[in-house]
């Protein structure tokens, strides 16, 4: 229990909330919270549970005030279905993206990824095969006002995730884009 204690101060803070304001949530006096922060007291059980289960609600309370489009990233990489591979592979690189979506002009038509271009290592030895050739599904497209909590599912599932508004693509959510925006 002393290893949770010691997250209690770094929850509250994370959260913006004071001293007095998480106590009077978590229904204790705001000296224990001051004396608990600053290892002073061991509380018991009880009241540690409450506190902790107190920050544990109002994060998660947050974290489901979050949406799409406050974590996909604006810039866009993607390739045209008549590009090749060759092309492809280059952006990838210079980006440092592991995954991209596949357009013809603006219609959205597949995609494309690393793991994509190992499984098909033998078919794309020529880099100069169209995209449109070996490109798998296309990435899911959530509105801008899904929540995180749908986000992190699809996630599971898919590389990344197109965000749309009115019908027109406005980011990109990755694993990556999640993990540095809202580390566990």
């Amino acid at each position: 229990m002393s290893e949770e204690l010691k997250k209690i101060k770094k929850m509250r803070q994370k959260l913006g909330i004071t001293q007095s304001e998480l106590a009077k949530l978590a229904g204790v006096s705001q000296s224990i919270i001051t004396k608990i922060e600053n290892t002073k007291i061991e509380p018991s059980y009880s009241i540690a549970r409450k506190i902790l289960i107190t920050l544990e609600q109002e994060i998660a309370g947050k974290h489901d005030q979050i949406k799409a489009k406050d974590v996909c990233s604006k810039k866009i990489i993607s390739i045209q279905a008549d590009q090749t591979i060759d092309k492809a592979l280059n952006l990838m690189v210079k980006n440092a993206i592991s995954q991209m979506p596949v357009f013809k002009e603006n219609v959205l038509v597949g995609s494309v990824s690393e793991e994509l271009f190992i499984k098909k290592y033998d078919k794309i030895k020529n880099k100069n095969v169209k995209i449109q050739n070996i490109m798998d599904e296309t990435l899911p497209t959530i509105p801008e006002d899904t929540n995180i909590t749908l986000v992190n599912e699809i996630l599971k599932i898919y590389p990344a995730i197109l965000v749309v508004k009115n019908g027109k693509t406005i980011g990109i959510i990755s694993k990556t884009d999640i993990l540095q925006k809202y580390p566990l």
